[in-house]
């Protein structure tokens, strides 16, 4: 009997401290979207989206606030806060997690925070834009490619 109490508050420990040190990464992870302004990251990037979309197919754009909508239930930072917060919690400890939100919550982290969706903006139009001034070298690859398969299939 003496042993199975022994074991038992041994399992029960190691759960509690499991729990609490989960709950603590779950703070940090909480305390890291929070630093990032998520949630506005969140809309900024719906409204992108959306208006990516609407670009490529200018038919959906009767249908925006149904789309947005849509975008709002299931993208939306409150719809994504709990999920969110356990990858973080499982890919960081509650210590590492300290020091990513000492980092981002320092003048420098929040710089990066408020430069960094300008920033990649310009690195995605930079690449859109070698991409766009190369299609033809991309269509002429595409072709001979499709060439080759053609020829390879007689």
């Amino acid at each position: 009997m003496k042993v199975f109490k022994s074991i038992f508050f041994v399992l029960a420990v190691a759960i509690c401290t499991h729990a609490s040190a989960y709950s603590e990464s779950e703070r940090e992870a909480e305390r890291l979207l929070i630093l990032l302004d998520m949630e506005s990251l969140l809309e900024e990037s719906m409204s992108q989206m959306l208006d990516v979309q609407l670009q490529q197919n200018p038919a959906l754009i009767p249908y925006k606030s149904v789309m947005m909508q849509f975008f709002k239930k299931h993208m939306s930072y409150e719809s994504l806060k709990g999920e969110m917060i356990d990858i973080y919690a499982e890919a960081f400890t509650a210590p590492e997690l300290k020091e990513i939100n000492a980092f981002y919550d320092s003048e420098v982290g929040k710089k990066v925070v408020r430069k960094l969706p300008g920033v990649m903006t310009r690195v995605s139009m930079l690449g859109a834009t070698r991409v766009q001034d190369a299609i033809h070298e991309l269509q002429a690859m595409i072709k001979a490619e499709a060439e080759r398969l053609q020829r390879m299939q007689q």
